[in-house]
């Protein structure tokens, strides 16, 4: 059975009303993408699906963790995410002509099957932040953060502001005090 087989609707069997689905999105559910930045990943989805004549609404609520690398001190984390987000699903015969457009797809009213493992997979990347840090010491330890990497930038941060501090003290002009006059 593949990864992606329970994120496959039954549309043909699915009657007009509201449906709930539990699903868990893992190493491989990931592993079965091609070239996914995501290893390792531990999230909950609670999908429910609105289904009416002509459309169908799909809302994605899910938590969990994906394992990266921590920007700031560079150790193996498990970084949280959450996230709510929907999909809306027309059902129409020039389903073929129209295009996708962000959170509204289109669809041929004889359909039968739906894979909606592409959009949770695209939903839990774009939930994974830009900048993926992890407060260090916050928590009960054992901290998963490198230590000695915190250590040096703390040390570098330190001597970083004494030499502004000490630039600052000695006397000479800073290129900058010309735009203080503007």
């Amino acid at each position: 059975m593949s990864a992606q087989s329970p994120f496959i609707l039954p549309l043909r069997g699915l009657g007009n009303g509201h449906y709930a689905y539990d699903l868990t999105i893992d190493d491989d559910f990931f592993a079965s993408f091609e070239n996914s930045p995501v290893a390792h990943a531990n999230v909950q989805l609670r999908l429910t699906v609105d289904r009416q004549q002509r459309e169908m609404t799909l809302g994605f609520d899910f938590s969990g963790t994906i394992g990266t690398d921590c920007d700031r001190c560079l150790a193996a984390i498990n970084l949280p995410i959450e996230d709510q987000r929907h999909l809306l699903v027309k059902f129409t015969p020039d389903a073929d002509e129209l295009e996708e457009e962000g959170e509204l797809i289109y669809l041929h009213p004889d359909t039968s099957l739906f894979d909606v493992a592409p959009y949770a997979y695209e939903m839990v990347l774009l939930a994974v932040p830009m900048i993926r840090t992890f407060e260090c010491r916050e928590g009960e330890p054992p901290y998963p953060c490198d230590e000695e990497m915190l250590a040096r930038i703390e040390s570098s941060t330190e001597a970083f502001d004494d030499d502004q501090q000490d630039s600052e003290d000695d006397g000479k002009p800073s290129p900058w005090d010309v735009l203080k006059d503007l």
